[in-house]
């Protein structure tokens, strides 16, 4: 099963030359909402970085892919919404999941020529086994566990394996906040005990405490379809408000946005707490105060929660031009929302 926070994908860009015409590669979001209304700053920044970045890649440019990839960690360079870009920078490399096997399998060569130019790259080595990562979960598929077939298992334990090398080969080099992204989905994928993955996440967090990423990832190995029980990735979030030099309130309230797609109501069907994840939204305002995305998000939580004062404001600044793709089409979500927070209550 999939990473639920890399969902969304809304347009292809530039064809690979030499032989990758049909790759259209995978396009992120800024968090989980991509206005598809008007066009604004948001969508227009990270129109802008995934196309050239995705430019550089199609020509094989990798000094210039490892140029970015430097200043993109050195800078700690954000998107409007906080959301780091060197995550992105990754995440548009990666291939489309309906791709052919064929198309995958030209792209690990890539891979491998970027390595030879690069041996001592961590960038090089990062994106590779990321991109073995996301090829053992393309072989596994989105079935539950009793519905993978037993070729899909072999490959996705031996691409998983692959991956796992690639990341521990590369661990003294130059330090990158994905590298330990990657190995807490191949930890997920191995299914590590809870204890030593946990000890990878405490790593995780040392090295870069303000990397939401990271409590994301830890997040979905708590669900209780995976590894954890009833509360524990609540118990978890709420622990890690008062880590030193972390991001406090606005972590939590960015672990219970993307958690909230495993359920109808998060706050009635888990022990997510919005008076918490509250702070943490008005942190993120004062934070990233340009970012329609994050105001959505906002909204919709207060929704959730049952709080008509706060989701009336919000609804007011939103206007008639919301960021759609932060609510669920299927069932009008957005418009049933604000009927409720308008009317009288």
């Amino acid at each position: 099963m999939r990473i639920l926070f890399r969902v969304c994908r809304i347009f292809a860009l530039l064809a690979l030359p030499f032989a990758v015409s049909s790759c259209r590669g995978k396009v992120g979001v800024i968090g989980s909402g991509i206005p598809t209304t008007a066009a604004n700053s948001e969508m227009e920044e990270l129109t802008r970085f995934y196309g050239d970045t995705r430019a550089l890649y199609n020509s094989r440019k990798f000094a210039e892919l490892e140029a970015l990839a430097d200043e993109l960690r050195s800078n700690k360079a954000k998107f409007p919404n906080g959301e780091w870009k060197i995550s992105h920078f990754y995440e548009t490399l990666a291939c489309a999941d309906d791709e052919p096997d064929s198309m995958w399998k030209l792209h690990e060569t890539i891979y491998q020529d970027w390595e030879a130019k690069f041996p001592k790259s961590i960038t090089a080595q990062v994106s590779h086994a990321r991109f073995m990562t996301e090829y053992a979960w393309q072989a596994r598929g989105a079935a539950y566990a009793d519905k993978v077939t037993e070729e899909g298992w072999r490959l996705f334990r031996e691409r998983l394996a692959t991956a796992h090398t690639l990341l521990d080969q590369s661990k003294p080099l130059a330090p990158c906040p994905v590298w330990w992204e990657v190995r807490l989905k191949v930890a997920l994928g191995q299914s590590e005990e809870a204890a030593a993955y946990e000890a990878l996440f405490q790593e995780a967090k040392k090295s870069e405490p303000q990397y939401f990423k990271y409590d994301l990832s830890r997040a979905y190995y708590l669900l209780p379809r995976w590894h954890g029980e009833p509360g524990d990735w609540e118990a978890a979030a709420e622990k890690d408000i008062e880590r030193a030099d972390g991001l406090g309130y606005e972590t939590y309230a960015r672990v219970v946005n993307a958690q909230s797609g495993f359920y109808d109501n998060v706050f009635r069907q888990s022990k997510a707490s919005w008076r918490k994840a509250k702070k943490g939204f008005d942190q993120m305002r004062e934070r990233y105060p340009d970012s329609k995305e994050l105001l959505n998000k906002y909204c919709r939580m207060a929704s959730f929660a049952g709080d008509r004062e706060v989701a009336r404001k919000l609804f007011a600044e939103i206007g008639a031009d919301p960021v759609a793709s932060a609510w669920r089409r299927k069932d009008d979500e957005f418009r049933r929302a604000k009927t409720w927070a308008m009317s009288d209550p």
